[in-house]
């Protein structure tokens, strides 16, 4: 009789030969008891049972048999309905594979267009448990084939990493690789005698590694030994109480060991698709991780990823390997992202401008999940890129910006990254990466990368502020005076850093980023036209920009106002176009036409003089009296000097004649044309000094009077 002591056979699930809940007598089995059909449904979906809250963690259930839709349609996993069955099958072994080489360079696989029924796998099935009360790691495994071999041999790997293969034309090879801890289980079982026995092995090392009972991968040392770790037998039978692995099929005792129901499909080389299983072709066992690693010494494995079912020629880990299933257990999983600019635990948020050309990049937060184990630990690293355009950050090619140890004890701090000094605009992305330290990596915890998601912010370059001040060399400021006018930068960033980082992204970290530079410069605008159309040239025309400037200045540029251009409003327009495309720094706000500001602008007016010159217009004014009538001509002529004599002034004799005139009459010079002094259009006219005219008159009637001189000094003084 069994003892009290719990035994692989003796938990939650029934290792009895069928799928279904039913209890059989023999062992005696509780109620309520879990079996295949608890774990999947009818078209191998896992059931609700089946979750990370235990007590199954995972399961999983492959179909590794075909049937025909139609005589031009190729084989189909997945149709429920028809009853052709396909001989094909994707998921051979390739000559050469064998359980005592690595995966990657010792494993094949190919299609078989006739797979032996004997040894073709129907639907293989997995399922990890865990005990509540002993907290023990169960793996529970079976399959059912499509005809019974007489001897058959059946195995199972449970690999910690992933593993496939996808037949092509020909042997195809397998990737993936063994970890240290990876197990294989084989069994051999006949048609009336049930499982005459079961063995356990394990893999010692990595991809270079080897079946050892020892874990000790070194054959030099005495490893390598390809013996068991442990060995049991059928389950059904008197077992003695804590045995940590057996296995059973429906042959053998009882309670099962006829045709047994499914109720997903399945196929018999006599009965054809359907539901039933003829003995001895459902094959079921169970064994205790914890406790056969335990035995053996060792690090237990936390976790599976990958399951793979055989069918073999023999026990013997030389043994050549026919049929596989394999399937996805997903225990061992390890998954990360990561959140830029996370503010929680002490996370900072990722910046939006690239400020005065130096800003920190904000923190990146991860999010590790480790699933298959409680305890882990491992380096976690952060990587930042940029400036990138598009895609996401490659970390072997990005700045290593923290790397720390974690593990399941670390508080949230523990995974929010340190910062980088950005001194670049652009697009920036993280990405993290974790790798776990050896007791892990033994434990079946993988390395991982972020996600690929929420890594991403952008800087954006800053826009300056320009301001000027306009002066005028003169108060009131006059058509004669000089322009001047001073720019004022404000608000630059420095120029992206060369020294940091690494050679693809030399600005993360740098720190001799220079100044921002190009040159501001400035146009004249005149008040002729309305203003704001007619320009002047100053000098300097523009100025060479050294990053901000909002003390001296930058300048003065000037310009000197002639009378030609005009009194009214001049304007000065600066302009800096910032360092170019894709700088730190954008091109600042121009000054404008018509400023609004009242900085720009300077008024300028014209100056009002009066100057004289004197001038004298010569001219006389003679009576003629006579004691009778006046018949005489009357001559008065203009001469230079006080004398009377000489040659008289051009154009200035005048002659007039009088007839029976009555006396006396009056006689008046009209000298418009010669002036002393200065002319009406401001040349000059006779000089200063004596002016004479002389005085003539003859009468026919009357005594001539004697002629007159009459004499003037003119003297100017303006």
């Amino acid at each position: 009789m069994i003892t009290n002591a719990l035994a692989v056979h003796d938990l939650k699930f029934q290792l009895d030969g069928d799928t279904s809940t039913v209890c059989g007598t023999v062992p005696n089995c509780e109620t309520q008891k879990y079996d295949w059909d608890s774990l999947f449904n009818e078209n191998g979906t896992n059931t609700s049972l089946v979750n990370a809250a235990g007590p199954f963690t995972a399961a999983s259930f492959v179909r590794d048999f075909g049937v025909k839709v139609s005589r031009t349609e190729t084989c189909s996993l997945t149709n429920t309905t028809s009853e052709t069955f396909c001989t094909a099958d994707t998921t051979t072994y390739g000559t050469g594979s064998k359980d005592t080489l690595n995966i990657t360079g010792g494993w094949e696989c190919n299609k078989d267009n006739n797979v032996n029924s004997k040894i073709d796998i129907m639907n293989a099935y997995a399922a990890s448990y865990t005990d509540p009360t002993s907290g023990d790691k169960i793996l529970y495994f079976g399959l059912d084939k499509n005809k019974d071999n007489g001897n058959n041999n059946v195995g199972f790997w449970f690999l910690q990493g992933e593993a496939n293969c996808t037949a092509g034309a020909g042997n195809t090879p397998w990737t993936g690789n063994h970890q240290d801890g990876d197990v294989l289980v084989v069994s051999e079982f006949t048609s009336g005698g049930g499982v005459s026995g079961i063995s356990a092995y394990r893999w010692a090392g990595g991809a270079s590694g080897c079946i050892d009972s020892h874990d000790n991968p070194n054959a030099k040392a005495g490893g390598c030994d390809g013996l068991p770790i442990k060995s049991g037998a059928d389950c059904k039978k008197a077992l003695e109480g804590g045995d940590s692995i057996c296995a059973t099929t429906n042959s053998g005792t009882l309670p099962f060991n006829g045709n047994i129901k499914t109720k997903w499909l399945t196929s018999d080389a006599t009965l054809g698709v359907g539901h039933t299983v003829v003995p001895p072709d459902f094959f079921e066992g169970g064994i205790d991780i914890t406790k056969v690693f335990e035995g053996a010494g060792g690090t237990v494995p936390s976790c599976f990823s990958t399951f793979i079912g055989d069918t073999r020629s023999s026990q013997s880990l030389t043994a050549t390997l026919f049929d596989y299933a394999r399937g996805v257990l997903g225990e061992c999983k390890t998954t990360l992202a990561t959140k830029a600019g996370d503010t929680a635990n002490g996370g900072s948020a990722s910046p939006g401008s690239i400020g005065t050309g130096t800003v920190s990049s904000g923190t990146d937060t991860a999010t590790l999940t480790v699933t298959g184990t409680k305890v882990w630990g491992g380096t976690l690293a952060w990587y930042l890129c940029g400036p990138i355009a598009t895609g996401s950050c490659d970390k072997t090619k990005g700045v290593q910006v923290t790397s720390r140890t974690v593990s399941n004890e670390s508080n949230p701090e523990a995974f929010v990254s340190g910062t980088a000094n950005l001194t670049s605009v652009g697009r920036y992305c993280w990405t993290a990466h974790f790798e776990p330290n050896a007791e892990s990596e033994k434990a079946g915890v993988k390395p991982a990368d972020d996600n690929g998601e929420n890594e991403c912010f952008t800087v954006a370059p800053v826009t300056p502020k320009l301001t000027t001040s306009a002066s005028c060399s003169a108060s009131p400021c006059v058509l004669g005076s000089t322009l001047k006018d001073k720019a004022f930068l404000e608000g630059t960033a420095s120029q992206p850093g060369t020294n940091g980082g690494n050679s693809t992204y030399p600005s993360i970290n740098a720190t001799n980023g220079a100044a921002a530079d190009h040159s501001i410069s400035w146009v004249l605008y005149s008040p002729k036209s309305g203003g704001c159309s007619e320009t002047k040239a100053t000098s300097p025309s523009s100025v060479t920009v050294s990053g901000d400037n909002t003390t001296t200045g930058y300048g003065p540029t000037s310009y000197t106002t002639k009378v030609s251009d005009g009194i009214g409003t001049y304007t000065f327009v600066a302009s800096y176009p910032g360092d170019g495309t894709g700088s730190n720094t954008n091109a600042a706000t121009s000054t404008s036409c018509p400023d609004t500001s009242g900085t720009e602008t300077v008024t300028v007016t014209g100056k009002a003089s009066i100057s004289s010159a004197q001038r004298w217009l010569p001219n006389d004014r003679v009576v003629v009296t006579g004691d009778a009538n006046l018949n005489g001509k009357l001559t008065v002529t203009l001469f230079p000097g006080g004398k009377c004599e000489g040659t008289a002034v051009a154009g200035q004799k005048y002659e007039t004649t009088f007839s029976e005139a009555t006396s006396p009459q009056a006689f008046n010079t009209s000298n418009t044309s010669f002036f002393v002094g200065t002319k009406p259009d401001g040349s000059a006219g006779g000089a200063a000094g004596e002016y004479s005219w002389k005085v003539e008159y003859t009468d026919s009637n009357l005594e001539n009077p004697a002629s007159h001189c009459e004499k003037s000094n003119v003297s100017i003084t303006d």
